[in-house]
C-alpha cells in the first residue's frame, strides 16, 4: 500500500487537473473556412453533450440480462458483475479508460439511431477486438419500425455476444406514447429475455425538452417452455434452471434538456429471484441461488459560459447473490457494489480546438460470507484524472494529446491492482462528413519512459447514419 503522503499528492494533482478547463483561455487562431465546429459555430453557446450515463446504464442492464456473458459464466462464485480477475494488471483500468471510447464519444453514440463502432486495443490477450456495437432501425409500414442491435465484448470482465431484435409502434392508440417489444436472442435458448417498453417525449416551454422510457424485462423467458412444453431433456444442457417464480426486472430513464443545461436519471432493479440449479449430465452437486441487481445514476450538465461546459455525475450499482448448497457445503453470500462520483469539463478554444479535463472517484467494495463462516470485506478504491488538448472539427483531421493518472488502492482480493500509473496518450484520426470516423493512437508509460516507453496501441472506428 502507498503511504498517506503519496495518496494525498495524487489526489491533489487530480484536483488540479480537474480545474484546468475552468480557466479563461484565449482563443487560438481561427480555423479555415473548410472546417466547422464539432458542436456549435464560433460565438454560439457550446451546449453539446460532453458525457452521458446511457452507456453505463446499458452495461449494468446487460450484465443482468446476459449473465451467461460474464467472464466466468452464469454460475461463477465471482458473482454477477465479476469486477476482479487475476489476469488484470495494475494498468488494466487505465487501459479501459484510455483505449476504449471516451465520454464524449459515448455521448455521441447515445444520440445515433443507426450506427456501427468498434474499439481495438492491446488490453488483454489473445483478444484485441475488445468492443463492437451495431444498431439499425428500419421503417416497416405506417407507425411500425423494426430495430436490431448487436454487442460483442471481449474484456477481462465479460465475454459477450448479444444480438437483440425488436418492434416499435409509434403513437399507440393515438397517444404520444411509443410501445416496443424486443427479445435478446441468446445462442443458449433458455436464456432468452423478452423486454416491453413504453416511451414518450414532449416539450415544456420554448427550449425545454423531456424524454421518458419505462422498460420491463422477463428474464430467461422461455426456460420453462423449452424444458417442459417442447420436450427438451434437462440432460442435454450443462445446467438446468428451475425458477421458483418468474424473474422480472424493470428500468426507467428520464432525460431533460434546455439551451444551457441537460440532465439524465437512470434507475433499475430486478425482483429477487430464486432458482434451483441441477446438473443432470454430471455428478456436480445441486444448489439453490437467489439473485438481485439494483442501480441508480444521475448526471447534470451546465454551460455557465458560452465556451465552458461542465458535467457532474454519480452512479451506484449493487448485485446480491446468495447460494445454498447443503450437499457440497460450498454455499456463500456475496454483495458487489460500485459507487462512482465524477466531474468533466470542456473549454472550447475555437471551433475545432478544446481543452478537456476529467476527475473520477470510484469505490468497489465487496462483501463475501462463506457458508458457516464470518463475513469478509474487500475494499477497492480508485482515483482517475485526465487533462487533454483535443482537436475535433466537424470534418477533417482529429487529434488528442492527453495526460492521465490512475491511483488505485485495492484490498486482499486484488493486491496486484494496487499502483499509481501515469500515461501520455497520443491520438490522430479523421472525421468525414459522411459520419465515418477513424482514430489510431498509442500510450506512453511515464513511469518507465526511459526503459520501455511504449504502453500499447489502439484503434477506434465509428459510423452513424
Amino acid at each position: 500500500m502507498k503511504g498517506d503522503c503519496e495518496g494525498f499528492g495524487a489526489r491533489a494533482l487530480a484536483a488540479v487537473l480537474a480545474g484546468i478547463s475552468l480557466l479563461a483561455v484565449p482563443s487560438l487562431r481561427a480555423q479555415s473556412g473548410t472546417e466547422g465546429a464539432a458542436t456549435s459555430p464560433a460565438g454560439e453557446t457550446d451546449s453539446a453533450a460532453i458525457a452521458t450515463l446511457a452507456a453505463w446504464a446499458d452495461q449494468v442492464w446487460l450484465s443482468l440480462l446476459d449473465r451467461d456473458g460474464a467472464y466466468y459464466g452464469r454460475l461463477a462464485e465471482e458473482g454477477i458483475f465479476q469486477r476482479f480477475n487475476p489476469r488484470m494488471n495494475p494498468e488494466y483500468e487505465l487501459d479501459i479508460r484510455t483505449s476504449l471510447f471516451h465520454p464524449g464519444e459515448e455521448a455521441q453514440w447515445a444520440e445515433v439511431p443507426n450506427g456501427f463502432r468498434l474499439a481495438a486495443a492491446s488490453i488483454n490477450h489473445p483478444h484485441i477486438l475488445n468492443l463492437v456495437d451495431w444498431r439499425q432501425e428500419i421503417h416497416v409500414s405506417g407507425p411500425v419500425d423494426l430495430m436490431a442491435r448487436y454487442r460483442r465484448e471481449r474484456t477481462l470482465t465479460a465475454r459477450r455476444d448479444y444480438p437483440w431484435i425488436g418492434v416499435r409502434w409509434r403513437g399507440v392508440l393515438g397517444t404520444p406514447w411509443s410501445a416496443q417489444v424486443g427479445i435478446g436472442v441468446h445462442f443458449f435458448k433458455p436464456s432468452a429475455d423478452v423486454e416491453v417498453a413504453l416511451a414518450r417525449s414532449w416539450r415544456d416551454g420554448a427550449d425545454r425538452s423531456w424524454a421518458l422510457e419505462v422498460r420491463l424485462a422477463a428474464l430467461d423467458t422461455f426456460n420453462e417452455v423449452i424444458f417442459q412444453g417442447l420436450g427438451v431433456r434437462a440432460d442435454e444442457v450443462d445446467a438446468h434452471y428451475d425458477y421458483a417464480g418468474v424473474p422480472l426486472a424493470a428500468r426507467t430513464t428520464l432525460r431533460a434538456a434546455a439551451s444551457r443545461w441537460r440532465a439524465e436519471l437512470h434507475a433499475g432493479s430486478s425482483r429477487r429471484s430464486e432458482v434451483q440449479v441441477t446438473f443432470p449430465a454430471t455428478d456436480l452437486a445441486p444448489f439453490t441461488q437467489s439473485e438481485q441487481v439494483r442501480f441508480l445514476g444521475t448526471l447534470l450538465q451546465v454551460t455557465p459560459l458560452d465556451r465552458v461546459t461542465l458535467a457532474l455525475h454519480g452512479t451506484w450499482a449493487r448485485a446480491d447473490t446468495e447460494r445454498w448448497a447443503p450437499a457440497s457445503g460450498l454455499g456463500f453470500a456475496l454483495r458487489e457494489q460500485t459507487v462512482t462520483l465524477g466531474a468533466r469539463a470542456r473549454t472550447r478554444l475555437n471551433p475545432a480546438w478544446a481543452v478537456e479535463t476529467e476527475l473520477v472517484r470510484v469505490r468497489r467494495p465487496e462483501w463475501r460470507t462463506p457458508d458457516g463462516g464470518a463475513p469478509r470485506e474487500h475494499r477497492d478504491r480508485e482515483v482517475f484524472a485526465r487533462a487533454a488538448l483535443v482537436r475535433y472539427p466537424e470534418a477533417g483531421w482529429t487529434a488528442r494529446l492527453a495526460y492521465t493518472l490512475l491511483d488505485r488502492d485495492s484490498g486482499f482480493l486484488a493486491p496486484w491492482l494496487t499502483a499509481q500509473s501515469h500515461r501520455l496518450i497520443t491520438e490522430a484520426g479523421h472525421r468525414f462528413r459522411s459520419g465515418f470516423e477513424v482514430t489510431a493512437g498509442a500510450g506512453w508509460d511515464l513511469d518507465n519512459f526511459g526503459r520501455a516507453p511504449f504502453d500499447g496501441g489502439l484503434l477506434r472506428l465509428s459510423a452513424g447514419w
